[in-house]
């Protein structure tokens, strides 16, 4: 029995070690957050005091899943996405502000505008109209095909001509991509190339059945 007990230890500190090593450690309570090392995580601060507006999706903290690039996945962390840098933050257990380093989370499920709903957004696409692989898209429709929403923010300064007041801040840019698993297609307005076929649409919703439908075939 002794001898039992010994090894039921050593198997519950070798798994909590190899937790501790992916980067994140659980801690106690409901819901859950994380704590991440140093190398992994870094405490935000705000670079950009003076522009009006913000960079996230959605300012509030919002529960999701996170992928990392490991593909191990975390539930129930508090996150929200960062649109200017690409980055995703969370509440450490002292509710500190962190900032992930790029690339080390691969996909993140968060909830939707409406009760029910769930956003997908993932990573690792090849770069197209200066976004890079670390960029996260919104999966819209996947399959041979993908239907990819692009939200990003980018730092933008208007200068009042008679005021001569200079004012800064955070823009919204948003694009539509088919990615047929080599290369991305940036959607023009109203058409599409789908299968080798031209097709016309009049809404996004319209241009994702089309996909939907392209996929099953």
């Amino acid at each position: 029995m002794r001898k039992y007990f010994l090894v039921s230890m050593m198997f519950t500190a070798s798994l909590g070690l190899a937790r501790a090593q992916d980067g994140f450690v659980a801690q106690s309570g409901a819901p859950l957050s994380y704590n991440v090392f140093d190398k992994d995580g870094k405490t935000f601060v705000n670079p950009a005091p003076d522009v009006a507006g913000s960079p996230f999706l959605k300012d509030d903290w919002k529960l999701a899943t996170l992928v990392a690039s490991t593909n191990r996945r975390y539930d129930s962390v508090k996150v929200r996405l960062n649109l200017l840098s690409q980055e995703v933050h969370f509440l450490d257990r002292n509710n500190n502000e962190m900032a992930l380093a790029k690339g080390y989370i691969k996909e993140v499920l968060l909830p939707g505008w409406v009760p029910g709903e769930q956003l997908r957004f993932q990573n690792g696409f090849p770069p197209v109209d200066e976004q890079d692989g670390n960029n996260f898209y919104e999966v819209m429709a996947e399959g041979k095909l993908w239907l990819l929403h692009s939200s990003r923010k980018i730092i933008v300064t208007l200068k009042d001509e008679v005021s001569g007041i200079v004012n800064k801040e955070y823009r919204l840019y948003e694009d539509y991509y088919i990615y047929d698993g080599k290369t991305m297609q940036r959607v023009r307005k109203e058409k599409a190339n789908i299968g080798g076929k031209e097709v016309k649409f009049k809404s996004i919703d319209a241009l994702k059945k089309a996909i939907d439908q392209q996929n099953v075939l």
